[in-house]
């Protein structure tokens, strides 16, 4: 329990430094750098997995109530829907081809080139020699992602909004949507479905939000408070490594951020440009994983987070339904290893 405290007490000092220095995405980064930095100097810092549902349910809870079903034409969805599914398509064999070449097996480059479902590569990692090398490159594809998302809106080539100011939820109403998108998410992910949290979030807020007949925000703190633990549960994965190896998997991790964000990026040129869309909303939108903070960033921006958030949950799903051919396809090679 005093780790946990710990840990959450060095992501609220870090986030609250950067939010005093009018850092972009503040409380998100400021706690996943200070905690990076405190597991990399050896500081035992840990947060429970379980922390994350709650996070994914705050975050859908935030989106669904700006929800706004107001997307392009079903021609111009189904031109993103397909810019998306090249962009994955380009993604994912070039990322293997680079891990293969650093040396990787098959199955850890599989997992290591997957754009996102950190949790689902993270947990078909473990039945792996190694799974190491999968936890920690995808680890440092979200703080890349994050980070790089950062620098952008620091140089202010994007306009910060700020989290629209509409009618305040009380925090009974606010604790109420979570705790019914958590639990209906929890059906959710015992079905297997990818993003549940999310999802219930989101479907439950936007119903809420329907029935009130305006918009809404949660509670003042909601948003701040998931980022911090946000941003502690990722930056307290980098576990200290000899410094050769830490360097070895830090460089490969962001040889695959670097390729993947490009790609990404390219692409999203094509269809912002054909749509008519900002290039840095589709951006949100085809970035290589980081959902909760892509829609964290598209709610600053005012980049219909709405249409954000439908492209991640469409690729999660995509990831989530390889998972059980790469879950057998690991098992198959660790049978024959030990024929």
């Amino acid at each position: 329990m005093m780790i946990w405290l710990r840990t959450c007490a060095l992501g609220a000092a870090g986030g609250w430094l950067a939010h005093r220095a009018g850092f972009p995405s503040d409380w998100l980064l400021g706690a996943m750098l200070i905690v990076a930095l405190a597991a990399m100097a050896g500081l035992d810092v840990r947060l429970p997995k379980f922390l994350l549902a709650p996070i994914q349910a705050c975050l859908g809870v935030a989106v669904g109530l700006r929800l706004e079903f107001d997307f392009p034409a079903p021609s111009s969805l189904l031109f993103s829907v397909t810019g998306l599914l090249l962009c994955l398509a380009t993604q994912i064999p070039l990322g293997q081809y680079m891990l293969r070449r650093l040396g990787w097996s098959s199955q850890e480059a599989v997992m290591g080139a997957s754009p996102g479902a950190l949790s689902i590569m993270a947990a078909l990692a473990t039945q792996l020699d190694n799974p190491i090398r999968v936890i920690l490159s995808q680890t440092v594809r979200v703080i890349a992602l994050v980070s790089l998302v950062s620098v952008i809106m620091l140089l202010e080539w994007v306009p910060t909004l700020g989290i629209p100011t509409s009618q305040e939820l009380s925090l009974t109403q606010t604790l109420g949507l979570v705790f019914a998108a958590w639990l209906l998410g929890r059906g959710g992910a015992w079905l297997k479905i990818p993003a549940s949290y999310i999802l219930t979030g989101v479907a439950v807020s936007a119903t809420y939000g329907a029935w009130l007949g305006t918009s809404a925000v949660p509670v003042d703190g909601l948003i701040p408070v998931s980022m911090i633990l946000l941003g502690a549960l990722v930056g307290s994965r980098l576990k200290p490594l000899p410094a050769k190896e830490m360097l070895q998997l830090l460089l490969a991790g962001l040889l695959i951020s670097v390729s993947s964000s490009v790609i990404s990026l390219l692409w999203a040129f094509v269809v912002g440009t054909w749509l008519g869309l900002p290039v840095f909303q589709v951006w949100l939108a085809y970035a290589p994983g980081a959902v909760e903070a892509m829609i964290y960033l598209a709610l600053v921006t005012g980049l219909d987070p709405s249409w954000v958030i439908f492209h991640h949950v469409l690729r999660i799903l995509l990831l989530g339904l390889c998972a059980g051919w790469l879950m057998r396809r690991a098992g198959a090679d660790s049978r024959l290893k030990s024929v």
